[in-house]
């Protein structure tokens, strides 16, 4: 018999900037904004009674913070992996490498419902591998904002959005 097929719910961290060109020096102490809480907390209520066994995360402030509001409204904890962690100094084939290490060895594991908080580059390669087998530099922006949820099963993608429209 085929055990059921995994269903990885993955979120990018709440809003922590509003610069158009990145993080600068803040990329690792980054936090969540006020405006950035109220779709996560959405995001939450509506992952309340979906199924739930691995919750993971990136170590960086706003995956803690945002993990931490959807654990306040779920009641599921979320453990820290440096896999997820955004990408600091380091190439795109680095990436690509700890991120399939990373899926590899979640696969393996006996549970069905995984949900993810990380950030963008991380969302894009999770994606591709997942459904394509590959991340290639050309996938790299391809990934959810803040305030959206990506949800891949069977190799198939929907994105369900709870940020405010402006």
């Amino acid at each position: 018999m085929t055990p059921p097929a995994k269903q990885w719910i993955i979120f990018r961290h709440g809003l922590a900037t509003h610069s158009k060109t990145g993080y600068g020096d803040r990329i690792v102490t980054a936090e969540v904004l006020p405006e950035g809480r109220p779709p996560i907390q959405r995001l939450g209520v509506y992952l309340k009674d979906k199924p739930f066994e691995y919750g993971v995360r990136s170590e960086f402030i706003r995956c803690q913070q945002t993990a931490q509001i959807v654990t306040d409204a779920t009641g599921h904890v979320f453990v820290p992996d440096s896999r997820l962690n955004e990408q600091v100094k380091e190439n795109f084939e680095q990436v690509r490498a700890r991120v399939a290490h990373f899926v590899q060895e979640t696969s393996a594991l006996p549970y069905q419902h995984i949900w993810i908080c990380t950030h963008g580059i991380i969302i894009a390669a999770l994606k591709s591998l997942l459904i394509k087998g590959a991340f290639t530099p050309g996938d790299a922006n391809d990934y959810t904002q803040p305030g959206q949820l990506l949800i891949i099963q069977e190799q198939t993608a929907e994105v369900i959005r709870f940020e405010q429209v402006v």
